[in-house]
């Protein structure tokens, strides 16, 4: 089973985990702090004034990454780093610019398709023809009404072709207050077919643990 360059970080739990991902994620996403540096005391603040209450370890099952997004905290840019920071750091050494890093936490509730959806992230980063199917297969679409889902639930415009391909293809339900699963269907059936065509698999279809095999595990200590 051929493995992608794609890390994938378990943890105990999802408050370890945001805590963990949370500047790296926000640094590379998030439409107020992305490419910028930042503390965790300014995110906390922009999160609570605009969310009401920092929920943040409550409002995210899973994180992705580039790799190339750990270069400004290994250059000192976000110091001090958390304990947690400097951990993933650690896990993580060896990725390259090339390689994708996911966190999930295997106890949490829709673990089953907070993998899967992460999964897709790392593959739309490390293969190129798969990304410039997956574009073309959205450019043929109207995702209007997904983009403008995506927009509220505080995604940089930058991702919207990323996350698109995320919820559409692995949980459309999530987004259903914007956009309908009927509605979606048919791009749905479509997207799965050029995930097949890149990498041999329905990725609606094969087993968790099957998809475990295709990654580099990594256990936060």
């Amino acid at each position: 089973m051929k493995r992608l360059k794609i890390y994938l970080i378990e943890s105990k739990s999802r408050q370890d985990l945001a805590q963990m991902f949370m500047r790296f994620q926000e640094h590379y996403e998030s439409p107020e702090f992305k490419g910028k540096a930042f503390s965790v005391d300014e995110f906390i603040h922009w999160y609570t004034k605009k969310y009401g209450a920092f929920t943040y370890n409550q409002d995210w099952y899973g994180f992705n990454i580039p790799a190339s997004v750990l270069e400004p905290f290994r250059q000192g840019q976000f110091n001090p780093l958390t304990a947690k920071e400097r951990n993933l750091l650690k896990l993580c050494e060896k990725a390259d610019s090339n390689s994708y890093i996911i966190g999930v936490t295997p106890d949490a509730e829709y673990f089953k398709e907070t993998v899967k959806h992460e999964f897709v992230h790392g593959a739309f980063h490390v293969n190129q023809f798969y990304r410039n199917d997956v574009k073309a297969c959205l450019a043929d679409n109207s995702i209007k009404e997904v983009s403008f889902g995506l927009k509220n639930m505080g995604y940089h415009q930058d991702v919207f072709v990323d996350e698109a391909n995320a919820y559409v293809l692995i949980e459309p339900e999530t987004i259903q207050e914007f956009v309908s699963v009927s509605s979606t269907k048919r791009l749905r059936e479509n997207l799965n077919k050029v995930f097949y065509k890149h990498f041999g698999f329905s990725i609606l279809d094969t087993k968790i643990q099957e998809l475990l095999g295709r990654v580099e595990h990594r256990t936060p200590y």
